[in-house]
């Protein structure tokens, strides 16, 4: 008898540990994908200027165990902004804007912003943010948007306009697509990475 009391009691002293114990909160981690794109979007990113069409080609993921693959080429033609990027730095969700899928072809949807650094002939060397949105086919309801900035201050975005997010729908508002793939055996890593132009005062 005196046996069995010693064995309770040490089950209710392995009970309440247990209970007791502070619990460390896991972050959820999704696998890792990447994202294509191209088109134009009608903007006036540098608020001095009419609407005019501005191309753009993206691109952004893990690639290999790092969230920095990908590029960037952006034109305004209505300011002569040419965006030529020189490294990707981040691959990030917005939220956790991950799991939707196109009911038609299976290909994930959602939101990604691809960071890093570019050269531009109006204002030097800058960091970039994009947001890009892939929402099913064939792209109409697709979105696209940057922003540009040097030392923490923004020089130029399209995201203070009405009507942002930029829809790549019919051609006078847009036009395009924006792709997210599916994750592969290339795409091991985690989103993740620096933005400094996410943070950027504008």
């Amino acid at each position: 008898m005196r046996i069995l009391i010693s064995i309770l009691g040490c089950l209710c002293g392995i009970a309440m540990a247990l209970t007791t114990a502070p619990q460390t909160a896991r972050a959820h981690v999704f696998p890792c994908d990447f994202l294509t794109g191209g088109g134009f979007i009608i903007t006036t990113g540098s608020g001095t200027h009419d609407p005019a069409k501005a191309n753009f080609g993206i691109g952004g993921g893990c690639k290999h165990g790092s969230p920095t693959w990908g590029h960037l080429e952006y034109i305004d033609h209505g300011t002569g902004l040419n965006v030529h990027w020189t490294a990707i730095t981040a691959y990030l969700l917005e939220g956790e804007d991950f799991g939707r899928t196109d009911p038609k072809t299976k290909q994930p949807l959602g939101t990604r912003l691809i960071c890093g650094t570019a050269r531009t002939n109006h204002y030097g060397d800058v960091d970039f943010m994009v947001r890009a949105s892939d929402e099913g086919e064939p792209g109409i309801e697709d979105e696209f948007d940057i922003r540009l900035s040097q030392g923490g201050v923004g020089v130029y975005t399209t995201e203070n306009e009405p009507g942002v997010p930029h829809e790549l729908g019919d051609g006078d508002g847009g036009g395009g697509n924006i792709q997210l793939h599916k994750p592969n055996p290339s795409t091991t890593g985690d989103f993740g990475g620096t933005c400094a132009a996410r943070t950027a005062a504008f």
